[in-house]
């Protein structure tokens, strides 16, 4: 399970995020709106990667609805600037980070791999 969702309405953002998460070793699945994200099956998730605001739907939704069907899912936000009430509600549901922090996100995309490995696995290689 390598598989990181990634939404975001804004193409560039789903192209230039996608292609660094790939070039990390990471299956990507893009979704461009809300009602694409929450049909998405979360068992099959390393963890999610949600815009806070999309054109039919805001991220803390998203997170609700994933995390509905799998509670432990892990859920970041990142966004170019959000209301503060949608912000604390996002910051009640996984860490926010800014668009233009990509190596933040990809730092916590490790980490869930990193802590989603039981110790009988062996680490992947390169």
């Amino acid at each position: 399970m390598n598989t990181v969702l990634l939404v975001d309405d804004s193409l560039v953002a789903l192209h230039v995020l996608g292609r660094r998460l790939r070039a990390e070793g990471f299956a990507v699945r893009e979704e461009s709106t809300a009602r694409g994200a929450s049909a998405v099956d979360p068992a099959e998730l390393l963890c999610a990667i949600v815009d806070l605001h999309l054109a039919d739907g805001e991220g803390p939704a998203i997170s609700s609805t994933l995390r509905a069907r799998r509670p432990a899912l892990p859920v970041a936000f990142f966004t170019a600037g959000a209301s503060s009430l949608l912000l604390e509600q996002a910051r009640a549901g996984g860490p926010v980070f800014r668009k233009n922090d990509v190596e933040g996100l990809l730092a916590w995309t490790h980490r869930q791999r990193a802590g989603s490995r039981r110790p009988s696995q062996p680490p992947p290689t390169k």
